[in-house]
């Protein structure tokens, strides 16, 4: 298998790679800016199946968030606002071009800091899409047994506990596990120093929804295995707490939704960022 590394991926793309304020991130394309934000234990590579198609339409920029990735190390008892102070930093050093206009879509954890940015940056953030977002209040969440991978196990034993991890939170069909998602998720855990799901398991979403103005996407997985008691109980919730809300569920796709139906999910992204961008900057 080839460098886990945007070369190897997008050879042809000339993605040019920057970091501000300690964050390490990707850019490509032109249009309206999308800055796409990674699920916990992630990085950029959970976006590796998206960042292609909707880079023909955005300048994409695709951060690996802080304390995860090739970024800044974070403390780790950090709350909400002290983690997204180290995002909020990068975006206001360069992340972005400095007062333009950007949309923010988010994964997992990174859907819960893509509507603490849109409730932030209201002049800004002019579109937020939350792609099987944490951050919901006790009781909503099932949380699934993940197995840590022991000292020393060997690179065979090692790749089959992250295969069975992803299967029980992340991929719903099991012939969908790739050896390039059990790859990257075995890198991804190493790489990582903050464990968001402290913050993504409490009620971290919710107030910041209230508070967004924008318009907002939710992209629901059908087999999403976290929500509880169902999908159609989390769409009801986010409607609550954001009326403008647009939720759309995706079938016969998990948790990981960007890379296990990247098709459905790429056109739901470019159609409503595309519809909510700012004529001045198509």
């Amino acid at each position: 298998m080839s460098a886990i590394i945007p070369e190897a991926f997008f050879p042809s793309l000339g993605i040019e790679t920057t970091a501000v304020a300690g964050v390490k991130a990707l850019r490509v394309g032109t249009g309206p800016t999308l800055l796409l934000l990674h699920g916990g234990t992630g990085s950029w590579t959970h976006w590796v199946r998206n960042i292609e198609p909707l880079a023909r339409h955005f300048s994409v920029v695709v951060p690996d968030l802080p304390g995860m990735g090739e970024s800044l190390d974070v403390p780790a008892d950090a709350d909400l606002d002290g983690y997204g102070s180290y995002l909020e930093a990068a975006v206001h050093g360069g992340l972005v071009r400095a007062g333009a206009p950007f949309a923010v879509a988010g994964f997992s954890w990174g859907g819960v800091m893509a509507a603490w940015l849109a409730a932030r940056l209201p002049r800004q953030v002019f579109a937020a899409s939350l792609l099987a977002p944490g951050g919901f209040p006790p009781g909503a969440w099932h949380r699934p047994p993940l197995r840590p991978v022991p000292t020393g196990s060997s690179d065979d034993d090692a790749d089959a506990i992250h295969r069975a991890n992803l299967g029980m939170m992340m991929i719903s069909d099991p012939a969908r596990i790739d050896p390039l998602a059990v790859a990257m998720q075995r890198r991804n855990h190493s790489m990582t120093r903050f464990k968001s799901r402290f913050l993504g398991y409490r009620d971290t979403l919710g107030p910041s929804l209230a508070r967004v103005r924008c318009p907002v996407l939710a992209i629901l997985p059908e087999r999403d295995p976290l929500p509880q008691p169902d999908t159609a109980a989390r769409a009801e919730y986010l409607r609550r707490m954001a009326p403008q809300i647009e939720c759309r569920i995706v079938p016969d796709a998990g948790h990981w939704v960007a890379y296990e139906a990247p098709g459905p999910v790429n056109r739901l992204l470019v159609e409503f960022t595309g519809r909510h961008a700012p004529v001045r900057t198509r």
